[in-house]
């Protein structure tokens, strides 16, 4: 159940609010809150100004997480969430009304609320870099899939026209280009390797789309489209490498 999340403060926080939901998502499943607080970002210019001021604050009575937001950094602003939650945990379980000194200083003076806050400082820091960890190890694997997946693509594609080498028929064909590249087109090359090149690519024509198959089928008419408009251009980088190639060598001889 997402926790409901209020701007007063008028500051652009969009970027951060995908964040504070994914954390809250995080700790409920771990702490099993019964009910979610209202998240609240506070500004209060007086507070920023003061090295010593509040970052944020938990009130047991609303249910609220309350903090300030002023010049502060993303991250921070997430600890601070953070260590609220272990309170309001606290206090669904009934275990935050201790009673005793409750002022300045209570830290110092009320042995119980010590505890609570050394619980938060702790368990709240430790679930965030979880979150954190967790998160980036998941956007890191993706990144990962999508490289190898750009990178079998790239090499499907520079087969296909004959940039890697590869035998076809007991034939070598390699093409490639040293540091003062010439121009040099298709029609040079004998009508044999032509023949071979035009052979591989039949054989070749299906493997297009079959690395990203799968998440095609679930793909918007607008999202075929783009990568199809990305595989052409694909294409066409591969074609203007091959246009560009000096040394060309057909069966271990050089023929350009």
């Amino acid at each position: 159940m997402p926790c409901s999340i209020k701007n007063p403060s008028n500051i652009d926080l969009s970027s951060l609010e995908p964040h504070v939901q994914g954390m809250y998502d995080y700790f409920e499943q771990k702490l099993g809150f019964q009910k979610p607080p209202t998240m609240f970002f506070d500004s209060d210019p007086t507070n920023q100004s003061n090295v010593l001021g509040k970052t944020a604050y938990y009130d047991p009575q609303a249910l609220e997480v309350h903090v300030f937001v002023n010049g502060r950094h993303p991250k921070d602003m997430l600890r601070s969430i953070a260590h609220e939650l272990i309170h309001h945990q606290q206090n669904l379980e009934g275990r935050l009304n201790v009673g005793g000194y409750m002022g300045e200083g209570y830290y110092l003076k009320n042995e119980e609320m010590k505890k609570l806050e050394q619980e938060a400082m702790l368990e709240g820091n430790a679930l965030m870099r979880e979150y954190e960890d967790n998160l980036k190890l998941e956007e890191k694997n993706k990144m990962s899939l999508k490289e190898w997946k750009n990178n079998e693509l790239n090499k499907q594609l520079l087969k296909k026209f004959g940039i890697l080498k590869e035998d076809i028929g007991g034939k070598s064909v390699k093409f490639g280009a040293d540091d003062n590249p010439e121009e040099t087109k298709m029609d040079h090359l004998p009508d044999e390797v032509l023949k071979d090149i035009a052979k591989k690519k039949e054989v070749n024509e299906e493997l297009d789309e079959n690395i990203e198959l799968e998440e095609a089928s679930h793909d918007t008419d607008d999202e075929k489209r783009m990568k199809e408009e990305s595989l052409n251009k694909k294409l066409e980088e591969a074609i203007a490498r091959i246009a560009k190639a000096k040394n060309i060598t057909y069966k271990g001889k050089k023929l350009r």
